[in-house]
C-alpha cells in the first residue's frame, strides 16, 4: 500500500484527488530527508510574512 493510500485509510486525507475540480493528482515526488524539508518551510514562512 502507497503511503498516500495510507493517509486516506488512516485519516481520510485525499491527496490523490484535487479539491478544487476532482480531477487526478499525480504525486510527483515525496522528500523525506528532514533538513530539505526545514528549509522549504522557512522559505514558505519567509513568503507568508511578506505577504502579511
Amino acid at each position: 500500500m502507497t503511503w498516500a493510500k495510507r493517509l486516506k485509510r488512516v485519516f481520510n486525507i485525499d491527496i490523490e484527488t484535487c479539491s478544487e475540480c476532482g480531477g487526478e493528482i499525480r504525486i510527483i515526488a515525496g522528500i523525506e530527508d528532514p533538513e530539505v524539508i526545514c528549509k522549504m518551510l522557512a522559505h514558505l514562512d519567509k513568503k507568508v510574512t511578506q505577504i502579511l
